[in-house]
């Protein structure tokens, strides 16, 4: 691997570290801000937004009310360059409150897709979804997911 690609790599978590970090905060502004400003984002029961002003108004009273003092438990499970500038990046994780973990009842599993414009990373699209430990378990023979 090269050194820009290392560093490109590293760009690249280091933006999906920032978004749980805003998270945390339960900062609205802060956590939109990795999102690209054409960003497509679709939430784990099935809602699309559309661009960084939609993703921050929609967190805004999901952080003052129903998921506040919440974190991310996650992390990237693969990183993948389609290109020098654009990267697919799957992670898989759970919000969480006070000390819980991540467990596979309440694991989710998140694609990104990251693209450099103007010399920066930003998160152009996000999907999540629920994971289901049960279906994976019989169908694929082994559970591959939580922990």
């Amino acid at each position: 691997m090269t050194t820009q690609q290392l560093t490109d790599e590293a760009a690249v978590r280091a933006l999906f570290d920032r978004s749980n970090q805003a998270w945390e905060a339960g900062d609205a502004v802060a956590y939109a801000a990795v999102f690209a400003s054409d960003a497509d984002y679709v939430t784990w029961f099935g809602q699309h937004l559309k661009g960084r002003a939609a993703i921050e108004a929609s967190h805004v009273p999901l952080f003052e009310k129903y998921l506040r003092g919440t974190r991310m438990d996650g992390e990237l499970t693969g990183l993948r360059f389609l290109t020098p500038d654009v990267a697919v990046a799957h992670g898989r994780g759970a919000l969480v409150k006070g000390k819980r973990r991540r467990g596979r009842f309440n694991t989710k599993v998140n694609v990104y897709v990251a693209v450099r414009r103007d010399g920066e990373w930003e998160f152009a699209a996000f999907h999540n979804t629920k994971y289901g430990w049960l279906f994976n378990t019989l169908f694929a023979g082994k559970d591959s997911a939580p922990a």
